[in-house]
């Protein structure tokens, strides 16, 4: 939940460990450099504490990402205060995560929920049905 003008790795900075957040950014720069293709390389799924067997699924879809969509700052307009009911899902199985940061900062908010599930960052493929009762709930 980026502020306006914040990037993703400005988001990591504020929710990781220093020596986590660093480690990030390194690899994300490192890989995007490689070649200059400004390209980083996807994270292998047990990386993110998938499931054993969901992990060869998820890793064939993974695909380099453009260093620009960590590093470019998100202009926000103001209209998100709009959103009357809004849901954070927490998935508890991964660290280091900025997500529990971030958990912790709307909990108790008017018009937030959190919802903690006991898996790693690609629910979907984890607890897709789960997910989707989740998702249903939103209004």
């Amino acid at each position: 939940m980026p502020k306006h003008a914040q990037s993703l790795n400005d988001c990591l900075q504020l929710a990781l460990s220093k020596e986590s957040a660093n480690a990030f950014l390194s690899d994300f720069r490192t890989n995007a450099m490689t070649g200059n293709t400004g390209l980083t390389l996807p994270i292998p799924a047990a990386g993110f504490n998938v499931e054993p067997k969901s992990r060869a699924w998820v890793d064939r879809r993974c695909s380099p990402q453009a260093l620009a969509t960590f590093e470019t700052q998100v202009l926000l307009t103001g209209r998100g205060s709009a959103v009357k009911d809004r849901l954070v899902i927490l998935a508890e199985g991964w660290d280091p995560s900025a997500f529990p940061y971030y958990a912790k900062h709307v909990t108790g908010k008017a018009g937030w929920r959190v919802s903690k599930v006991p898996c790693g960052h690609y629910m979907m493929a984890d607890m897709p049905i789960e997910l989707a009762n989740l998702l249903m709930t939103l209004t």
